[in-house]
């Protein structure tokens, strides 16, 4: 990708606002030029975006690499993930117009999840379920808010799984 785009930074950050920078920055150049090199994770695309975390901040802002409308909200060390999806996936079930049962039905189940995991109460086979659900929704909704609605919660779960199982039930019980 050749040219510059604008940025709309917020988060955990020094500087937040708006920054004009070229396409193909790293998201570390980013995270340097606001302020914000202690970074934990960016999301990149907003709600309907996806989740960097920290070891892979040297991954390119471009349409061949990370794609981006131009939001980025960068969490700090100190986020919970999930916390993160929680605020996510209560906009995506407010959001959604009911049409189709995957988007409908489909993102209460991700937000339940996501709060049983809160509270230390989803079973690890569970979280297993409500992910290839969140894959589900993403192929078989019929719009873009229903195909993207889960990006967020499932790239949290790839790439904080330790995190994330650590409050599974089975972790939390001291079995597994």
């Amino acid at each position: 990708s050749r040219g510059f785009k604008l940025f709309s930074v917020s988060g955990d950050i020094d500087q937040p606002g708006v920054y004009e920078l070229p396409l193909g920055c790293t998201v570390r150049e980013l995270l340097h030029e606001v302020g914000g090199e202690n970074a934990k994770a960016v999301v990149i695309g907003g709600a309907a975006g996806r989740c960097v975390p920290m070891a892979e901040f040297d991954r390119l802002l471009c349409h061949e690499d990370v794609p981006t409308g131009g939001s980025v909200i960068v969490f700090g060390p100190g986020r919970d993930m999930l916390d993160v999806a929680e605020n996510f996936l209560e906009f995506m079930c407010e959001e959604s117009c009911g049409q189709c049962t995957p988007c409908r039905l489909g993102n209460p189940k991700l937000l339940e999840c996501v709060r049983m995991l809160q509270a230390g109460t989803c079973p690890a086979a569970y979280l297993r379920e409500i992910v290839a659900l969140g894959e589900s929704i993403h192929l078989s909704s019929k719009c873009g808010l229903g195909q993207s609605s889960g990006n967020v919660f499932l790239s949290i779960v790839e790439h904080f799984k330790d995190e994330i199982m650590g409050r599974t039930v089975e972790t939390v019980a001291g079995g597994n």
